[in-house]
């Protein structure tokens, strides 16, 4: 197990710096569904005592990340069918609600940014490359999220994506990357409908791209 931490705000606790260190390390499927955490290397690699591990911890499990099974301890949470059903239902919900208000509120600089991202979206995908294309992705539905100037539906999304990232590394090779082609199309098309302020069609589109992606997890599961 080799846990890095990623640039970001200085942490307030040491509580707070190995919480992201592990979310991010499961996230990032670097600790792999069914992992052991141990909490004596856990500590040891971050510096910290056992205490603000066991914290972390808790906090994880509280979020799906973590479970503690009896008499092994905790490990990273299994990737469910329950799970990926979660995700993809809780993103149509929100973007349904992200499109509509945002194809009130955006304006036509707004748009021309959000035409650029998949442009540069056309660009990694003709380029094979299988890294940047995803970024730009989440990137996209965030843009589209904070278009609406709601602060909570931004705070849902980004939680929401942080599970579907998780999600995509699991599967890419079975999954993703033979998606991307089409989920790209569908990215055309919602900018098309944004730029026409069509929530008739959002709506539709919504339930296309995030129903077209739950099937195509849902048949790589046993």
């Amino acid at each position: 197990m080799t846990l890095t931490l990623t640039a970001q705000a200085p942490h307030r606790t040491k509580q707070a710096m190995v919480y992201q260190a592990l979310r991010g390390a499961i996230l990032r499927c670097e600790l792999r569904p069914g992992q052991r955490l141990i909490i004596d290397e856990i500590a040891g690699q971050l510096g910290v005592s056992h205490i603000p591990v066991r914290e972390a911890l808790q906090l994880l499990q509280s979020e799906g990340l973590v479970d503690n099974v009896p008499h092994a301890g905790a490990t990273v949470a299994p990737i469910s069918r329950d799970a990926i059903v979660e995700v993809f239902t809780l993103m149509e919900g929100l973007e349904f609600v992200a499109m509509r208000i945002a194809a009130e509120r955006l304006t036509p600089a707004d748009l021309a940014a959000l035409a650029a991202l998949v442009h540069e979206m056309d660009d990694a995908l003709a380029a094979g490359d299988g890294a940047r294309w995803p970024e730009l992705n989440s990137e996209f539905h965030r843009a589209i999220a904070r278009g609406t100037g709601m602060t909570l539906l931004q705070e849902m999304t980004d939680r929401a994506l942080d599970r579907w990232d998780r999600v995509r590394r699991y599967f890419f090779n079975t999954v993703l990357s033979h998606r991307m082609d089409r989920a790209q199309d569908e990215h055309h098309a919602i900018l098309a409908a944004l730029q026409a302020r069509d929530p008739a069609r959002l709506e539709e589109l919504a339930k296309v791209h995030n129903r077209g992606a739950l099937a195509a997890y849902m048949a790589q599961m046993p």
